[in-house]
């Protein structure tokens, strides 16, 4: 079956997906609501993060295919020394730093960026929407990188090179969801310009600049600010979830990041990519807006791990395990929209209407989100035990074995 709820087409998102978090690396003070003053961070995801997460999510079934890893590109290559080259410096994106500093109470809407080699607009197809982001460009055959959660539960990634207007499939070779980093392969790329990146960190007080497609307006634009801390960690989740997860060693500025620079380069004063952009706070002022970044060396070893082929606990290698069910959040549990025909989910018993409460007896909560990283953070033929509420009450509780999920 395909990945769109039953009667709804695809449409364009809109500007959702704030989360609550707490940075206690930040500042001490910032604790969860409740407990003090609370903080609200965007996660630049330009999927409904908080709409179509709320709704339904699609986990799509495929034929098992054991636990092997999908054969990589770059095999001839040593990945160490392959991602220690990258960092050779050239043109870097073109920042008008002596344009007037923005001011005034308003978010900083950005210059329009002309010049920015290596640097991709994302458009992802999701069930029942569409999404946009920004990508950084690795190499001259396509490698790239964005955010995980640009791509996530996405049925199809598609970039376009800013600077030349060309468009092309990409592929996810790997991801971790923990650093928020996904690798990216354009098909049948090449001779492709690349983003130049920075030697070394920033430091507290450095100028830098976000570079995105925002709002998936289609076109890059920038934001100034300057670097107020390093190592930062903060707590999030989407509004209205208890999903929340924790991002840690981010380099926290005062550009005012908006939902669409996700994946997107963060440059320092010469135009060289020093961090990829996460994360921003949720405000309406100026003020109110802090832009969050992974720092490049943190991507680059998600690369260098995925292009090693050896997956760990944070980072997977090739197609997610999946039970082949549409999910949405329910008052005792997540509830099942949809099952596909065949699936691991068919196959036990489970139809539309059920509440699924645990997964090898861990509770999901009433988080589809969560149940979604549950399944999707296993392989491709592990077998893994399911406990539910059926529509009639009863409480039944399978195990079955995971096939491969058609979204990334």
């Amino acid at each position: 079956m395909g990945g769109y709820p039953p009667g709804r087409p695809p449409r364009r998102k809109k500007s959702c997906g704030r989360m609550l978090i707490t940075a206690a690396g930040v500042v001490g003070a910032l604790i969860l609501a409740g407990g003090g003053a609370g903080f609200a961070v965007s996660e630049l995801t330009d999927r409904i993060e908080a709409e179509q997460r709320q709704q339904q999510q699609h986990q799509s079934q495929g034929a098992p295919r054991g636990t092997e890893q999908r054969s990589l590109p770059y095999e001839d290559r040593d990945p160490e020394e392959w991602v220690q080259a990258l960092t050779e410096v050239h043109e870097g994106v073109v920042v008008d730093w002596e344009a007037p500093p923005h001011r005034g109470r308003d978010l900083d809407r950005g210059q329009t960026v002309m010049e920015a080699p290596g640097v991709l607009l994302v458009d992802t197809q999701l069930s029942g929407a569409m999404g946009t982001g920004t990508g950084i460009v690795l190499s001259e055959d396509g490698l790239a990188v964005t955010n995980y959660h640009v791509v996530e539960d996405s049925s199809r990634v598609r970039v376009t090179v800013s600077d030349t207007g060309r468009k092309y499939t990409a592929t996810v070779l790997g991801r971790d969801a923990e650093n928020d980093i996904a690798v990216l392969q354009m098909e049948d790329a090449e001779g492709l310009e690349t983003a130049s990146l920075a030697a070394g960190d920033p430091t507290p007080g450095d100028a830098v600049a976000a570079v995105g497609n925002a709002r998936g307006q289609g076109y890059l634009t920038s934001v100034r600010g300057e670097v107020l801390g390093l190592d930062r960690s903060i707590y999030a989740a989407p509004e209205g979830s208890e999903d929340y997860s924790r991002l840690t060693g981010l380099i926290q500025t005062d550009a005012d990041v908006v939902p669409g620079y996700s994946g997107g380069p963060m440059v320092d004063a010469d135009g060289q990519v020093v961090a990829v952009s996460v994360a921003a706070s949720s405000g309406t002022t100026s003020s109110e807006v802090d832009g969050f970044g992974i720092p490049l060396d943190v991507a680059l070893g998600v690369v260098q791990q995925v292009l090693s082929g050896e997956e760990t606990d944070t980072v997977s290698i090739g197609a997610d395990g999946a039970l082949g069910i549409m999910i949405r959040p329910g008052e005792d549990g997540v509830v099942v929209v949809d099952v596909d025909e065949g699936s691991s989910a068919d196959e036990i018993g489970l139809r539309p209407g059920d509440v699924i409460v645990a997964v090898d007896g861990h509770s999901v909560g009433t988080s589809a989100s969560r149940l979604s990283r549950m399944v999707n953070d296993r392989n491709v033929g592990e077998r893994i035990t399911v406990k539910w509420i059926t529509a009639n009450g009863q409480v039944r509780e399978e195990e079955t074995v995971l096939q491969e999920a058609v979204v990334n």
